[in-house]
């Protein structure tokens, strides 16, 4: 330090300190962590005006605020003591490190003396001032201790540099509430630099408190941050060894859930009445027991005497005279008289008026009565037995209802009772069981009651225990009521439930809980836990709306605190706060959790109440931790096309996500989707994969089905996962959809089409359109009235996944002679046919069009919409059949029983020549020995050995046939090149060869010798060199010209409908043989050109002059027999004679196979003819190679 500089900084110090005379410092240790307060608030880094900029912010209350908040307002200090070695003075240095290890630095780029409106923010920054130093006035070490400034210390920096102070002071303005650098420079001392006296700000006093050391947790601390966050892990520092059941707080992903209300069961005191209920039933019983036995052994004695008497004569009464009289007097006896004082049966009954007593005793006293006057027999019409047997049943009768009465009264007591204890959440100790709500459970109550019904009916013993029991039940108590746990100001109050993540019991979420049943340690008596569902409060809500109450023990064995430490520099210590209980759910107690060393260092997680004389020691010894699960998001790749299912139980029987026709627009739940229905499909349309955010669209209808939301992986092999607060299943969809009818361009260009329909109802009958003579359009199923398509604007129409389109259709109709459209009439919606094209529903594709959408995976199944240019697919007119078999228009949302489609009314089929390239001989149908071969630079019908040259040869008539345009998406008519070799053994598809032509383009553009090309009318066909090429489009054909540069066809681009390329039409009434056809074959409206021949010359001619053809395969190999070119000079034999082109002022032999020279000549011009025998000559020009010719 400069030594100047200290000096002045001591001074300065000291008179900074003057207004501290009377300093109150207290002990500060750097090991701790303290808030920063400044009046009720603390200073913060947070993203304030400027980046790591300070801040005052309410100090949080430590009962509500998040543990990530709390920390934010966290400062440690690093104090030392620094010594001026000049003057001795010591001076303490602090600088303050928040807890996320940011240091507090003070800029010094504030603008000096200005007001402080110009300051500049506080924040932190490296190469500030980070160091702060203050006099022993306000903090010192004090033998050995650091002690600061009870009342607050102000943060100041001071420099010195050439003459000039600079002080810095960190200050806050009132209005609005900011942290900034107040910079004052001065000339001269430091002393010079002090903060001056101004309105609207005053410098910052930091008062240092010490932060809790307990911070109770809430949800958004531990699993609830933000969505990405599914539960929380804990860690054991140790953990459980050697346990057989685990440690569930590290075992599990846990999630808190904070319950609406956690309330503690009712406890009941149903002593007394269970006493009062056993001793009623043994009470009455026994009496009713005896009573029974009694009676039914009177009776049976009775009857005895009742058959006695009507079997013997006696005079006198009954039960004195008949032949079992002694066993009637014991019977008697042992009934004994209701109300009597006797030990019979009947004394535990009162004799009152209309009782059960009083119906024995009127029995017994009427069988008393009966008897005979004189020596007779019983006599049962006699008024006295009838009475007799009058009271016998009443008495059964009465008897049997007081029994009734007295089981329909213990029931109702029962269920009223039981109904009232049952209810765990009773909350009020005054509450006593309903027997109100029922009118007949208060009169079963009464009849018990002194002077009820059945009470009056027993005697005094019985009569007692039914009074106890009535007025026990009536007056049950609630010993302890169901309260709230966790409600304000309860003993749980900030306590939540554990729930498992992913663990369910019997379908429903399992929660841990102490375990209080069982002991994990059985001579300690150590709990340790289990898990158990929590009941609902309210059936009608969840858990988390309606509250929770636990059925059959106590609620506070699930409610669970985790409390932190914030002190803890590493890291946040955790404190799991619980409570323990009896087994029945009493003396309720606050613990917490622990690892319990058991015999043989075997450790177990158990629980420890704060009256354990180990809690503190367990508690040191348990170090817990706890860090966040963040959900996994899935990565979803943008244009990937899915099914969407919905995985909620409420779906599983249309479990699929789609859109249709009829669904207005609108995504409904379906049972199916379908490979070929994109509106069955959906897309990630928008793909954000730094945030994990995606849209989820309908692959034909754009209607978004999840919009950037973050999809959460449940089971990534299964494709499940949770998105916008539902759970799906993503299951890629395969290949491409053929969604709709999709011409290519030459497929409409080419083809004519029948419109079919299917009738759901009659689904093996094919129909068609057809008019009426009205000009309605109808069904009909007779294909040859079927109407006609010609389609003649196409648009495609991108769906939502642009990957998809829909092509629109417009053109004609067809029907007999006549081109007619589509029309509408109003207002039945009828559709119809006119002439008028101006009448057409449209008359372009890109106004309207007719569109063929699948509706599920049949083949050849569309629905038919009717398309205006502004119309979305999914509410788009459809074509529908009313009940008569017209056709009509019908709303989107209409569902028809019929499908439509297209069927090609193709004039022609081709053959496919499946092997080809290969060799092949081209024959008239009828005459195998007639063939195409090349009479260069013409293609003529010619004999074998006899019309083409001397020992001709079957090799002469080998044609090549290769393919020119076949394997083309949605081509119909095969199209091949017929050649002939130039060299015999270069007949590869690119090699230099003799092309069939037709001389079309020659006969339309000759300027002379156009009669060459034809012959009486009719173009001819020849042979042309030319090579193929593979370009761009596929394949081109470059066709020599001489001298000129080769012309190029591209065979592609024309659909390979060109001059030099043939298509082989089957003729279905002669099997095997076929029409050569060549271009023109376009335009229906037009003929196309077919070969045919003229006096063996080969022409093209209309279908009714085509010649047939079969297709002869051979292995024999190709020649060259004609016009051969070497260089630019051509050579072309005809009969009797050879013309030379291209040889001006060369010398030309002529010699036969004998070496005899026939000709010998300069040639005057480029075109010379030379006469010369038939037969096979051999022509040598000068400077080139001879060749062979065929003279005819």
């Amino acid at each position: 330090m400069n030594k100047k500089f200290s000096t002045l900084l001591a001074s300065v110090l000291l008179v900074g300190s003057s207004f501290s005379a009377m300093a109150n410092k207290v002990v500060t240790e750097t090991s701790v962590y303290y808030q920063l307060k400044v009046g009720d608030k603390v200073l913060v880094i947070e993203e304030g005006t400027a980046k790591d900029s300070l801040a005052l912010i309410e100090a949080p209350d430590v009962k509500t605020a998040s543990l990530v908040d709390y920390n934010a307002s966290l400062w440690r200090l690093e104090a030392k003591e620094s010594t001026d070695e000049s003057t001795g003075a010591k001076t303490a240095i602090l600088k303050f490190v928040n807890k996320a290890g940011k240091t507090l630095s003070l800029s010094n780029e504030s603008p000096a003396n200005k007001t402080f409106y110009y300051s500049k923010p506080a924040y932190v920054k490296a190469g500030g001032v980070s160091s702060f130093a203050f006099l022993a006035s306000q903090v010192a070490f004090e033998d050995g201790k650091l002690m600061v400034e009870a009342d607050g210390i102000n943060l100041q920096s001071y420099s010195y540099k050439d003459g000039k102070s600079t002080g810095l002071f960190l200050c806050t303005q009132t209005d609005p509430v900011d942290i900034k650098i107040k910079k004052v420079e001065a000339e001269g001392a430091i002393a010079n630099a002090t903060l001056p006296i101004e309105t609207g700000f005053e410098e910052v006093k930091i008062v240092l408190t010490k932060a809790v050391d307990g911070l109770a947790l809430g949800i958004d601390d531990l699993n609830k941050v933000d969505d990405d966050v599914e539960a929380f892990q804990l860690k054991f520092t140790p953990d459980t060894l050697g346990s057989t059941i685990g440690n569930p707080f590290t075992d599990n992903k846990l999630v808190a859930v904070k319950l609406a209300s956690m309330y503690s069961a009712a406890v009941y005191d149903t002593e007394d009445y269970d006493d009062a209920l056993a001793a009623a039933k043994e009470a009455t019983t026994e009496a009713n027991t005896a009573i029974d036995a009694a009676w039914t052994a009177f009776k049976a004695e009775v009857d005895e005497a009742i058959k006695w008497g009507k079997a013997n004569e006696f005079n006198g009464k009954l039960f004195e005279k008949a032949g079992n009289a002694t066993a009637i007097t014991a019977a008697l006896k042992a009934l004994g008289t209701a109300g009597g004082s006797d030990n019979g049966a009947l004394n535990k009954l009162t004799a009152t008026v209309s009782t059960a007593g009083a119906a024995f005793k009127n029995a017994i006293d009427s069988l008393k009565e009966v008897g005979t006057s004189a020596s007779a027999k019983l006599d049962e019409t006699s008024t006295d037995y009838k009475n007799f047997k009058t009271a016998l049943n009443g008495a059964d009768t009465t008897w049997r209802g007081l029994k009734d009465s007295l089981s329909v009264s213990y029931s109702a007591i029962e269920k009223a009772v039981t109904k009232f204890v049952a209810n765990p959440n009773q909350t009020s100790t005054s509450a006593v069981p309903d027997f109100t709500t029922d009118p007949a459970d208060a009169v079963r109550l009464a009849a018990l009651k002194s002077a009820g019904a059945v009470y009056v009916q027993y005697a005094t013993t019985e009569a007692g225990a039914l009074n106890t029991l009535a007025t026990t039940a009536s007056t049950l108590k609630v010993t302890t009521a169901s309260k709230d746990i966790v409600d304000s100001g309860a003993d749980a109050e900030g306590y939540y439930a554990l729930a498992i993540k992913d663990s369910l019991i019997e379908g429903k979420q399992a929660f841990l809980y102490v375990d209080t049943a069982e002991y994990i340690a059985k001579n300690e008596k150590y709990f340790g836990f289990k898990a158990d569902t929590l009941k609902r409060l309210d059936p009608t809500k969840t858990l988390e709306e309606g509250g929770a109450i636990a059925d059959g023990m106590s609620i506070n064995l699930f409610a669970f605190q985790l409390v932190a430490n914030p002190q803890k520099v590493g890291a946040d210590e955790i404190l799991i706060n619980t409570w323990v209980s009896n087994a029945d759910g009493s003396n309720v107690e606050e613990a917490s959790v622990v690892l319990r060393t058991l015999a043989n260092n075997h450790r177990e997680v158990s629980v420890a109440a704060e009256s354990d004389a180990l809690y503190a020691e367990l508690l040191k010894n348990t170090v817990i931790t706890f860090n966040q699960v963040v959900r996994e998001t899935a990565q979803l790749e943008k244009g990937t096309a899915y099914y969407v299912k919905s995985m909620s139980k409420k779906d599983e029987a249309k479990p699929y996500i789609v859109m249709t026709s009829t669904s207005d627009c609108e995504d409904i739940m379906s049972a199916n989707v379908y490979v070929n229905v994109p509106s069955t499909q959906w897309f990630v349309s928008e793909a954000d994969d730094e945030a994990s955010e995606y849209t989820i669209v309908n692959r034909d209808f754009e209607n978004p089905l999840i919009e950037a939301q973050k999809f959460y992986v449940i089971d990534a092999e299964e494709g499940i996962y949770e998105a916008d607060g539902d759970t799906i299943q993503l299951v890629e969809v395969e290949g491409t959809p053929d969604g709709y009818k999709n011409l290519t361009k030459e497929a409409i260009d080419h083809q004519t089409y029948k419109l079919t329909a299917t009738n759901f109802a009659n689904p093996t009958t094919t129909f068609y359109l057809t008019m009426k003579a009205d000009s309605s359009v109808v069904m009909t199923d007779d294909a040859e009235k079927a109407l006609v398509f010609k389609l003649k604007d196409m648009v495609a129409q991108e769906l939502a996944d642009n990957s998809l389109t829909a092509n629109a259709y417009n053109g004609e109709v067809y029907f007999g002679n006549d081109t007619l459209f589509f029309t509408l009439e109003e207002p039945s919606l009828q559709i119809m046919l006119t002439k008028d094209a101006e009448k057409a529903i449209s008359s372009e594709a890109a106004k309207a069009g007719l569109v063929f959408r699948r509706t599920s995976d049949k083949a050849g199944q569309y629905e038919l919409l009717l398309m205006g240019a502004e119309d979305f697919r999914c509410g788009a007119l459809k074509v529908g059949v009313d009940q008569n078999g017209n056709a009509v228009v019908v709303t989107p949302f209409d569902i028809t029983n019929w499908a439509f489609d297209l069927a090609a009314a193709t004039t022609e089929t081709y053959l496919n020549v499946t092997d080809a390239p290969k060799n092949v001989t081209i024959s008239l149908m009828g005459d195998d020995a007639s063939m195409i071969t090349a009479v260069k630079p013409f293609a003529a019908i010619k004999r074998t050995g006899l019309e083409l040259k001397a020992a001709a040869t079957d090799n002469d008539f080998v044609l090549g046939l290769d393919t020119a345009y076949v394997d083309r998406k949605d081509n119909f008519r095969y199209a091949y090149y017929i050649t002939k070799a130039v060299d015999t053994e270069k007949v590869g598809s690119f090699d230099r060869k003799a092309y069939m032509v037709s001389y079309a383009d020659s006969v339309k553009n000759a300027s002379k010798d156009k009669e060459i090309y034809s012959q009486d009318g009719l173009t001819r066909v020849g042979f042309v060199y030319a090579k193929r090429v593979d370009n761009a489009s596929g394949d081109s054909l470059a066709i020599e010209r001489i001298p000129t540069k080769a012309d190029t066809l591209d065979v592609a681009k024309e659909n390979g409908i060109t001059d030099a390329t043939w298509a082989f039409a089957i003729d279905k009434d002669n099997e095997g043989y076929y029409r050569i056809e060549v271009a023109p074959a376009g335009d229906v409206k037009k003929d196309k050109n077919y070969l045919s021949y003229l006096n063996g010359i080969l022409v093209l001619g209309n279908r009714a002059q085509a010649q047939l053809f079969a297709i002869n395969d051979t292995k024999l190999a190709p020649t060259d027999n004609d016009n051969v070119s070497v260089s630019e000079v051509s050579v072309i034999a005809s009969e009797g004679k050879v013309t030379i082109s291209g040889a001006a002022g060369k010398k030309v032999v002529i010699s036969n196979m004998l070496g005899q020279v026939k000709a010998n000549a300069i040639l005057a011009s480029d075109n010379e003819t030379i006469a010369v025998p038939a037969g096979v000559v051999v022509v040598a020009v000068e400077g080139e190679e001879a060749v062979k010719a065929i003279v005819e």
